[in-house]
């Protein structure tokens, strides 16, 4: 999968978690290389009420990986 695809991904998470208003978006680690990552680890800073402390204190961080199927799945 590419980077954009797993980053669309967790940002769907993370809009449906309706956790606050972006911050960040930050690649953390993954397995692969250029366009062809299997597993991504998405950071995603967010304020609430134009506060980050919530965010520092409990960070959320999606998985995404690819399966051998082709489908992309995103876990907090």
């Amino acid at each position: 999968m590419k980077a954009s695809q797993a980053i669309n991904k967790a940002m769907a998470v993370f809009n449906k978690a309706k956790k606050g208003d972006l911050r960040t978006v930050e690649l953390w680690e993954g397995s692969g290389t250029g366009d062809n990552w299997t597993d991504l680890r998405i950071h995603i800073g967010y304020a609430v009420d134009g506060d980050y402390t919530e965010s520092d204190a409990n960070p959320f961080v999606v998985s995404v990986y690819q399966t051998e199927d082709g489908k992309i799945h995103a876990v907090v």
